[in-house]
């Protein structure tokens, strides 16, 4: 998903996805493949545990993980870690909001839902402690 969108935006850049998701890997390697994103690509990492080295990326985005991490700490000191000196750090987190007998998924959120879980291979958006 995003890995994509930032290597189609920055075609001068290498962009460098992690995900415990080894499906996730499959997939946004297959479809960067069929887009023709020859710099991007993907790995399985702990991002509470990254592989790279201190200072390596211009900038670390972070979408839609951190409310998943279960040391939050942890996960901002990983990020900051790889980030270059004046690197930009981007966060976006969201989950499904509740669903009750008032306030019913619509079908235009059902959709939504639906591209996002068969795009980028995310289970339901929900994580249990």
């Amino acid at each position: 998903g995003t890995s994509r969108l930032i290597a189609k935006k920055f075609p001068g850049a290498q962009v460098q996805g992690i995900t415990l998701s080894p499906s996730q890997v499959r997939r946004g390697t297959e479809l960067a493949a069929e887009q023709g994103l020859s710099n991007a690509s993907f790995q399985v990492m702990n991002a509470l545990e990254m592989e790279f080295e201190d200072d390596t990326f211009d900038l670390v985005w972070a979408c839609e993980s951190g409310e998943h991490m279960p040391d939050k700490k942890k996960y901002i000191e990983e990020m900051t870690r790889v980030l270059k000196p004046g690197g930009t750090i981007v966060v976006a987190t969201w989950c499904q909001r509740e669903e009750t007998e008032d306030t019913p998924i619509t079908p235009e959120e059902q959709d939504k839902l639906d591209f996002l879980y068969e795009e980028w291979t995310h289970p339901y958006f929900i994580s249990y402690e």
